[in-house]
């Protein structure tokens, strides 16, 4: 592992050589600049993990220099120290307010200096660590061509969903769709434009959706939707709305059909009666099936209370 990247901001190049030195003699890649221009183009190149700031230069402070630092994407990661002969509440917390990791008085103790920018490092490593782990778990439960959530998300996440549902007696619903006439379009358009076609139609079904919904590829055309506290007529009358607004959606490239229609399963439980994912999934998909038994023209949408039929 390299080591981590230092910048020592500070006006006062006597007392920047003595951090710098301390700093490399722990090990990290240390450097000084000495005025805030200076500090805001080391600090933005985004390849420095910490920065110990003075807040007084010249030219500019360092509060505003930690909230351009923080603006940048790039560099918004970057730990920030604030230096400083001031020290009130006020100061103190200002830095805080803008994203500081730490607060510094000056004149400098090297060992408590080294002590907080060790713990600083430490909390970055950790943070890093744990962001990436939740990356890597993103990844998994996330279908890579629409940016949806994937089978095996929506599967453990129904799971979830049915238990509470049992658990606290309130409904839940689940519904599938699934593209008409997908064979001929397939035909048509072949698998790389279907593919573009998949992804808008995921973004269609993202942007037509309420924000606690929980939206997922299942499969192939097949997609699916989780709705938490909703009964089963507010399910249908969702799934309609859904179903119209793809209908009407003018889709960006002009080779896709002009018309793309949902078919669609709907299922809701609720009231003490306890069923699995697999159980409730099974039966939106039966449903998905009897209404592409339906004739065309109309809403092709079958829904069914699990409650009432069992």
């Amino acid at each position: 592992m390299h080591p981590y990247r230092v910048c020592v901001a500070d006006d006062h190049e006597e007392a920047a050589l003595v951090l710098v030195e301390g700093l490399r003699r722990h090990h990290y890649d240390a450097f000084a600049v000495h005025t805030g221009a200076e500090a805001l183009e080391a600090c933005t190149k985004g390849d420095v993990d910490l920065v110990l700031l003075d807040i007084c230069f010249p030219d500019i402070d360092g509060y505003e220099i930690c909230e351009k630092v923080k603006a940048i994407p790039a560099a918004a990661d970057t730990v920030v120290i604030f230096v400083s002969v001031k020290g009130t509440q006020e100061d103190i917390a200002k830095g805080y307010h803008l994203g500081a990791a730490d607060y510094i008085t000056k004149p400098y103790n090297l060992p408590m200096v080294m002590v907080r920018v060790d713990a600083a490092m430490r909390t970055k490593n950790l943070r890093d660590r744990l962001r990436e782990q939740e990356e890597l778990v993103d990844s998994v439960y996330t279908d890579h061509l629409t940016g949806l959530r994937n089978r095996r998300f929506l599967m453990e996440r129904l799971q979830e969903e049915v238990e509470e549902a049992f658990r606290h007696d309130y409904p839940v619903s689940c519904i599938v769709f699934d593209v008409d006439e997908i064979r001929a379009i397939d035909d048509e358009l072949g698998p790389v434009s279907l593919d573009d076609l998949l992804v808008e139609l995921g973004m269609a079904l993202r942007n037509y959706s309420r924000t606690y919904d929980i939206l997922a590829r299942f499969d192939g055309t097949v997609f699916a939707a989780i709705l938490p506290h909703t009964p089963l007529d507010q399910a249908t009358r969702y799934a309609s709305k859904i179903m119209s607004e793809v209908d009407s959606t003018t889709f960006s490239d002009p080779s896709f059909p002009t018309e793309v229609r949902l078919t669609a399963g709907v299922v809701s439980c609720r009231n003490g009666k306890q069923f699995g994912a697999d159980f409730v999934l099974g039966e939106a998909m039966r449903g998905l099936l009897r209404a592409k038994g339906m004739p065309k023209g109309e809403d092709r949408l079958c829904a069914l209370n699990l409650a009432e039929a069992s």
